[in-house]
């Protein structure tokens, strides 16, 4: 039986703010056409510019995923990518009134309910499907990726470690399937290192982090709530290796294809995540 493409059966509508820059944005998600794939539409901005979810339209420095076409520009996108990933749907239309995704809870549970509760709808044209046929590897210092062929569909494997410092080096590999991710994967919440808190203050980031949106991870390995230094309560004993790979999946979606291979990621963040997004996308349009 072939894997068909997807959209929404409804409109669904979400207002919330946005975790780095702590401005509000609306979304409303609409659905679109067989190969049409994923636009985001600044409604906000004259014209209404489209700015499309593909590794194509990358830009800024990958501490979150930006989309950017001409003067149109879309931020934190990966959680909703990884929503838009585990449901399978293809082709959607989101409208934001504001540049950056809100947050949530910090992970993609808010976006994997909304976009469930608007009905998913198969189309009957077939999915582009990218197979893995020999060894494709990314690398930048200590952190690499690798995808290898998969005969049981898309497996992700991702290892975590700060060699010895904030948390105890943690693995976790599953194999994608809606049930499993849903389970294990779409709760984990994002998280940061004590390390980083005055960079992104001194840039002006982080400004809508919440207690119950984040977590601060510290040198020594204690978890706290980051606005009031309560510790934490983790839904997963390794919640920090599951949200890498949420990141992960949100990213490699913005290849625009399905992934049929064992993705194998050490220590990568967003910007190893997209090289291997570009590549993927790359070799599925050369074949």
């Amino acid at each position: 039986m072939r894997d068909t493409q997807k959209t929404i059966g409804s409109e669904v509508r979400y207002s919330g703010i946005g975790m780095f820059r702590g401005e509000s944005a609306g979304l409303c998600f609409k659905p679109a056409p067989s190969n049409s794939g994923i636009f985001f539409i600044r409604v906000d901005l004259p014209n209404s510019p489209r700015v499309a979810a593909h590794v194509k339209r990358l830009s800024g420095d990958y501490k979150h995923i930006c989309l950017k076409d001409a003067a149109a520009e879309v931020e934190s996108v990966e959680h909703l990518m990884a929503a838009l990933a585990v449901l399978g749907i293809d082709n959607i239309e989101i409208e934001m009134s504001g540049r950056e995704v809100p947050a949530g809870d910090g992970s993609a549970l808010l976006f994997l309910n909304l976009l469930g509760n608007a009905g998913i709808v198969e189309q009957k044209v077939e999915r582009k499907v990218f197979i893995v046929k020999t060894p494709i590897t990314v690398s930048s210092d200590q952190a690499s990726i690798t995808a290898l062929p998969s005969e049981k569909g898309l497996v992700l494997s991702y290892t975590l470690d700060f060699n010895g410092s904030f948390a105890k080096k943690q693995n976790c590999e599953i194999l994608f399937t809606e049930e499993n991710f849903r389970r294990e994967i779409v709760s984990a919440r994002t998280f940061g290192l004590s390390s980083y808190a005055d960079e992104f203050k001194k840039l002006g980031l982080g400004k809508g982090i919440t207690d119950d949106n984040s977590i601060l991870v510290h040198e020594n390995g204690e978890m706290t709530k980051p606005i009031s230094g309560k510790p934490v309560e983790l839904r997963f004993p390794d919640e920090l290796v599951r949200h890498k790979i949420l990141d992960l999946m949100g990213d490699l979606y913005l290849s625009n294809v399905a992934i049929q291979g064992r993705i194998v990621a050490n220590r990568s963040g967003h910007s190893l995540n997209v090289k291997m997004a570009e590549k993927i996308a790359m070799i599925a349009m050369n074949r």
